[in-house]
Formats: structure tokens, C-alpha cells, sequence
């Protein structure tokens, strides 16, 4: 069996003191690496693995936006000057699928949009291609504007409302951008542990050591736990887990189930 290493004994601990207060019988024991423990609740016994939510897992999503962000940049230099009096903005949502798989496709459609010119300023477009899905917002070209097109990329969509000004729109985002990195960290940890834990004995639960959140929150009431919970509501698909569960560095648990 593996040894607990780093933040697992904590986050054991605190699940056994977390499920104590709804049952008598709680106790962990080291796992087989998968899973890190096993849970023991009631005489059932639970296979969990541990990982930590942290920053650093999105180095492969870095790599990944940044072939977007090119890509856009490539879309302005080709396609910018036939775009008339507006300024289009780009979401890529791309699943950590890469620029490759839409590329010549998504230039194409761009093209007929363009040669269309027949949305108004404060429309948008969505749709998927290659399961990468984006929105194209049509609107205003800003005072000393140079970029006819314009975008950003993130691995998970959610829904951006319509703004006839390019700096609310960004705005918007810039404000969601901590509930954006939240969201692809934990989609991050859920793929890779999936795939790691898919023999595993069922039920196998998740727990996520929050790593990233507690840099931004004193714990003073219960917004830490709220941020997650708005967070899992964009969270459909949970892989081969049954729950998953957020330990704070606090000792609070925020728990979750399919």
C-alpha cells in the first residue's frame, strides 16, 4: 500500500471528521495508489483518490490557448480587412482539443460570415465544430481600434450575454476569470483522475484539496463554500466518480454527488 504523502493525511482526516458528524463508524485506511485511502462508512467501504487543486495543471491548457490566441491573431491578418465598420470577438471553448481540429474549417465559415454581412452590431453566433465549440460576437469597432478581429480561448464554455460594448464584454470576463480557472482546473483533475482510477473498486469518490481558491478568501463564512457550488453547477459530467468532494485547508468539506 502507498504511503500518505503531502496534503492526503489532512484531507483524510478531515473526510473521517466531515462524515463523523452524520454517522458513528468512520475510519480511512492507505490505499493502493489508486485509490490513495479507502473510506470506511457504516461497514462500506469507499475507494477515494486524492489530488490537489492547484495552478500548475493548467501548463497543458496554456499550451493549448496559446495556439488559439495565434490562430486568432492569423484569422485578423487574413480575414480582418473584409470585415466592414465592426469588430468581430472570438470564443473558442475547446474541450483541450487542439487548433488543428478546427482550424481550416472555422476559417471557412468565418469567410462566409464575413462575405454574408448581414449580422447587426450586438448579435452573436454560436456554434460547434469538431466538438470545439465558440461564439462570435458582432459589434461596435472601438474608438482607435486596429483589430478587426479579436478573441480569447478556454476549455469549458458557459454562457457570455450579449453586450453592444467590447470593454463590458470584456469586463464580464475579466470578473469571471477566477471562476473560469476554478472550472478548468477541476474539469483538469477530473479527465486526468478518470482515466487513472477507471479499474478501481466502485464506489470510487474524488476529493479535491483546495490549493488555488484559499489564496483568494480569508474563510470568513461560507463564500469559499459558495464559490464551488456555483462553480459545480457547470459541472455535468463527473467520470467514473460517484461524489466528489472539496477539503479546505481549514478543515471545511464541500460534497458533491452525480
Amino acid at each position: 500500500m502507498a504511503e500518505l504523502k503531502g496534503s492526503e493525511k489532512f484531507v483524510a482526516e478531515s473526510l473521517q471528521s466531515y462524515f463523523s458528524k452524520k454517522t458513528f463508524d468512520v475510519s480511512f485506511e492507505e490505499g493502493d495508489d489508486p485509490p490513495d485511502i479507502y473510506l470506511n462508512i457504516d461497514g462500506k467501504k469507499k475507494s477515494v483518490e486524492i489530488t490537489d487543486i492547484d495552478q500548475n495543471v493548467l501548463k497543458n491548457r496554456r499550451t493549448i490557448d496559446y495556439g488559439y490566441f495565434k490562430f486568432i491573431v492569423n484569422l485578423n491578418k487574413e480575414l480582418g480587412s473584409f470585415v466592414d465598420d465592426k469588430q468581430l470577438l472570438i470564443f473558442f471553448y475547446h474541450n483541450y482539443k487542439k487548433v488543428s481540429t478546427i482550424s481550416k474549417m472555422f476559417q471557412e465559415y468565418l469567410k462566409s460570415i464575413i462575405e454574408k454581412n448581414e449580422h447587426e452590431i450586438g448579435s452573436h453566433i454560436e456554434d460547434n465544430i469538431n466538438g470545439v465549440g465558440f461564439k462570435i460576437f458582432i459589434l461596435e469597432m472601438p474608438e482607435n481600434g486596429k483589430k478587426r478581429i479579436v478573441g480569447s480561448a478556454m476549455p469549458y464554455g458557459g454562457k457570455v450575454h450579449k453586450s453592444r460594448n467590447m470593454n463590458t464584454v470584456l469586463e464580464r470576463i475579466s470578473d469571471s476569470n477566477l471562476s473560469g480557472q476554478t472550472l478548468a482546473i477541476i474539469q483538469d483533475r477530473i479527465l486526468d483522475k478518470h482515466e487513472k482510477c477507471k479499474s478501481v473498486e466502485k464506489p470510487v469518490w474524488l476529493t479535491l484539496y483546495d490549493n488555488y481558491y484559499n489564496k483568494f478568501t480569508c474563510f470568513n463564512g461560507i463564500e469559499h463554500l459558495e464559490h464551488y457550488e456555483d462553480i459545480f453547477k457547470s459541472i455535468e459530467d463527473f467520470g467514473v466518480f460517484e461524489k466528489i468532494l472539496i477539503v479546505f485547508e481549514n478543515g471545511d468539506v464541500c460534497e458533491f454527488n452525480t
